[in-house]
């Protein structure tokens, strides 16, 4: 069964990646292209690059056959062909509006990340249109996209609003599993980097767009 949101909400942890920042399909073409060096096949549909995305990171690159032996090398290779192009990847259409509607509105957002956090900061500042809108912007210290729950959760104990009042907007089942551990509420958006048939096993309110999602928050 379904959760309803519970109002009021004073705070957004927003993911990045497929969430605010469109990088699905370039999120494939960078595996079409680093992939082949090692041996590795090409995906030719959203629909297979659904079938093996998951978190953490690792466990899809298994399913992709990368071995332990080969995975430094291919995320490394990865995140060098990914960086050296994601200033031209565009944000959602409604990202900016919905950002700046929340804001207007007097909540709380916070960029909340399984990035590295240098990579994520340097990404950012490629949106003007996004400054000054995040509190605060959390992303991990490694390039390997583990889990971001250890650091949603640090930062929900010390950040003067209740776990109960945050909810977390991401694009994954892993947003809804750092949502759970945080004692945070959830929202998933179905136009990132899972389908919206996995994202509706997580049991939280799925969205087709941020406009949905800012109705949602909105109408308390």
């Amino acid at each position: 069964m379904q959760k309803q949101i519970v109002y009021p909400v004073r705070q957004v942890l927003w993911d990045w990646n497929g969430t605010l920042l469109d990088d699905l399909w370039y999120a494939i073409g960078v595996r079409n292209r680093v992939f082949p060096a090692f041996g590795l096949p090409t995906i030719d549909s959203i629909g297979e690059y659904y079938q093996q995305f998951t978190f953490p990171v690792r466990l899809y690159y298994e399913r992709a056959g990368v071995t332990d032996a080969n995975f430094d090398q291919v995320a490394h290779a990865w995140m060098d062909e990914y960086v050296r192009g994601c200033a031209e990847i565009p944000l959602h259409g409604d990202a900016v509006q919905t950002v700046h509607a929340l804001k207007a509105a007097g909540i709380r957002q916070v960029v909340l990340s399984a990035s590295q956090l240098e990579i994520l900061g340097g990404q950012l500042d490629c949106y003007p249109a996004l400054q000054g809108c995040f509190d605060h912007v959390l992303g991990l210290s490694d390039i390997y996209a583990c889990s971001k729950e250890a650091i949603g959760c640090a930062y929900l104990q010390d950040c003067g609003i209740p776990a109960a009042q945050s909810v977390m907007i991401g694009d994954t089942l892993h947003d809804a599993d750092v949502a759970r551990a945080m004692g945070a509420q959830c929202i998933l958006v179905a136009r990132g980097h899972q389908s919206r048939e996995t994202l509706e096993t997580a049991g939280v309110p799925v969205c087709s767009s941020l406009a949905e999602v800012a109705g949602m928050l909105l109408k308390s």
